[in-house]
């Protein structure tokens, strides 16, 4: 191979390696905690959630906020503090810390599902919502849900530990 060859395929390599997308398939992703982030994306969602009950008749708007805080809530498990199930790497603190994230989050996915529901039902009687309007009601909500699941256990996980100070 020439030597033009091999100056631009480590070229090509380092390129690749800043993306950070060869350390996500070797395991090696940087553990960072995510405080504002999760609290921007379940503002999001719960005020879109908000938004559609309070306003039957633009509940595509809160889907469409809800839909934005979910899409901040997907990167946080692979970004965030909490190590993946079955790493080989994870010590007793990460599987403790894990643990008490997934916990917070349950507990707090089951008030708000025991709670949201029930508001759900009292809305309905009072405003006498139509079958179209409490069905998007309900996709809403259940989806609202999802994002609670995923940012609350990265958001429980981030303020309950300190950044380990960079080498």
């Amino acid at each position: 191979m020439s030597k033009f060859n091999e100056r631009l395929f480590s070229k090509l390599d380092a390129a690749s390696e800043r993306t950070g997308i060869p350390a996500l398939a070797r395991h090696e992703v940087r553990r960072r905690h995510f405080r504002w982030i999760p609290m921007f994306a379940l503002a999001l969602a719960i005020g879109g959630w908000i938004w559609g009950l309070a306003r039957p008749d633009a509940t595509q708007l809160g889907y469409a906020a809800i839909s934005v805080g979910f899409a901040l809530g997907v990167f946080l498990p692979i970004f965030g503090p909490i190590k993946a199930w079955g790493t080989p790497k994870a010590d007793e603190f990460d599987r403790q810390l894990r643990q008490r994230a997934f916990l917070a989050g349950f507990a707090t996915v089951a008030f708000t599902a025991f709670v949201g529901l029930w508001l759900t039902l009292g809305l309905t009687l009072i405003g006498n919502w139509s079958r179209d309007v409490l069905i998007g009601q309900l996709a809403n909500f259940t989806y609202m849900l999802f994002v609670l699941y995923l940012t609350v256990p990265t958001l429980h996980a981030s303020w309950t530990t300190q950044p380990v100070a960079e080498d």
